[in-house]
């Protein structure tokens, strides 16, 4: 009989929901195996008085459980994908990329107000840079207040600090919170980050049973389209929070992407190319971008 799977994610109420997603996506596959969630507390989940911005360093979201899937504590890592660096601790690889929810950023206001209405000076909350600046490019009069904490956190601060707060739309549908969505913002409105709404499963390399699993369950779209989306983050040089997003679809065999990257001004770049050349075309994104600043990229 095969040993309980472990799987590791961090505590919030959104992690512990996509941990079960993942669960039940194993089970579709180990249908008699026993799986546990195993909640870990990370960096970024610890520091709520700074934005994203200022805790700096990479992967603040995904270090100590990747720690814990290091030293044999879980079996696999369960991250939102947008938070993970693109380089892993030697040792662990990315097992298995899970179906895309909705990959946009969604509006939720305060009783009574609308995008439409939302008046002049409104107090908009958001812990994202990207979003910041892509929201004062649609209405420069807003009042911008960085926000941290879990979701359930931010939508309490409608109720007498804010007007309204930007989230992702994923993580309102998957903590059963669509419902109070005021407007989804379009892909000509606001980019979201890049593999926003997709969840990855990280294992340890000398696991051959699990990657076999994860080899089971990955969906082929989103690992395309994550493919793209991440190799523009690593040619600009931008990490998981830095103003940048992109987005990637495939249609009739073809990738089409939108990126974005904000410097001293908002730069927009699209293209398309054949799925066989999706991380390709990421590149060439970000080399549009950097064209079209003069500031200097690393």
């Amino acid at each position: 009989m095969r040993k309980t799977i472990k799987i590791g994610t961090r505590a919030s109420q959104l992690a512990v929901k996509q941990a079960e997603l993942a669960k039940q996506t194993i089970q579709t596959v180990l249908k008699d195996t026993e799986i546990e969630i195993v909640t870990i507390k990370t960096k970024g989940d610890k520091i709520l008085h700074k934005t994203l911005d200022k805790i700096g360093g990479k992967g603040i979201f995904v270090k100590e459980i990747e720690n814990a899937l290091l030293n044999g504590t879980i079996d696999i890592a369960v991250h939102s994908m947008k938070d993970m660096p693109d380089e892993m601790p030697k040792g662990l690889e990315l097992g298995a990329v899970l179906k895309r929810e909705n990959p946009m950023d969604a509006l939720v206001c305060a009783k009574n107000i609308t995008w439409e209405n939302l008046p002049k000076g409104a107090k908009v909350g958001t812990g994202s840079l990207r979003r910041k600046t892509q929201l004062l490019a649609l209405r420069n009069d807003l009042n911008i207040i960085p926000i941290r904490g879990n979701i359930m956190t931010r939508l309490q601060k409608l109720e007498n600090e804010l007007d309204a707060v930007v989230l992702a739309v994923a993580g309102l549908v998957r903590t059963e919170q669509q419902h109070k969505i005021s407007h989804i913002f379009q892909l000509h409105e606001m980019v979201p980050a890049a593999c926003q709404g997709i969840l990855a499963l990280q294992i340890r390399k000398r696991n051959d049973f699990l990657k076999q699993v994860m080899k089971n369950i990955t969906d082929n779209h989103a690992d395309i389209c994550q493919r793209a989306e991440r190799a523009f983050l690593n040619e600009i040089g931008a990490d998981c929070h830095a103003p940048a997003g992109a987005l990637a679809n495939i249609e009739n065999e073809k990738i089409y992407m939108k990126a974005m990257f904000y410097t001293d001004e908002l730069l927009l770049a699209e293209g398309y190319d054949s799925i066989q050349n999706a991380e390709e075309l990421g590149k060439k994104l970000a080399m549009q971008i950097q064209k079209q600043s003069s500031v200097h990229f690393m």
